[in-house]
């Protein structure tokens, strides 16, 4: 059984025929949005795949005095992917850095905190803002039965996320501005300071 990046490297590799280099281009972006993986890992588990002969590579001319291994599917590795991808996904740990940090939030100056929110903020304003452009590209919603679907699809998902954690991020910040400080301000940004009073 292929390891989950195992499988990732097939459905690549469904869509058409690559060499390493290709792929891993190709593992960073737009695969990379939602799967992860260093070059070494992909190399290692494609090795797998290759001793489990559900892949294979034709040998090519290339550029350099060197053959490029161009690697394609095998029956035995479409069907194995095709088996899989019905399948209920593996369990994995819940693992969320900024969650847990918010949960110890209550020790640290509001102020700090709020300046750790603003600039993940921005990261994932960042990340709509790429991804709004490639829906853009789109001009409707592919068939199911299109590769592009996939693409569509799990664009889609990045995109609902991220302007979760964005709407979460803002929610933070209000709470945060609203917070004094131990010195008795409020949280930078805020237009609100305890220590102005007009009435006296």
């Amino acid at each position: 059984m292929p390891s989950t990046l195992g499988f990732a490297i097939l459905a690549v590799l469904a869509r058409g025929a690559r060499t390493g280099y290709e792929l891993t281009a190709v593992m960073g972006r737009p695969v990379g949005y939602f799967w992860t993986a260093r070059h070494s890992q992909i190399h290692t588990d494609l090795q797998k795949l290759l001793a489990d002969g559900l892949v294979r590579f034709e040998a090519e001319h290339g550029p350099g005095p060197q053959d490029k291994k161009v690697y394609h599917l095998t029956p035995e590795g479409m069907a194995a992917l095709r088996a899989w991808v019905t399948e209920p996904p593996r369990a994995r740990p819940e693992r969320d850095e900024l969650v847990l940090k918010t949960y110890a939030s209550w020790l640290a100056d509001p102020a700090e905190v709020a300046g750790l929110f603003r600039a993940q903020l921005a990261l994932h304003e960042e990340r709509i803002a790429q991804y709004e452009s490639q829906q853009a590209d789109f001009a409707e919603t592919p068939s199911l039965g299109e590769p592009s679907f996939g693409n569509y699809a799990a664009l889609w998902c990045g995109l609902s996320y991220e302007r979760h954690r964005a709407d979460w991020c803002r929610w933070m910040l209000a709470r945060l501005d609203a917070t004094p400080r131990a010195d008795g301000l409020r949280a930078e940004g805020s237009s609100e300071d305890p220590r102005r009073d007009t009435g006296h």
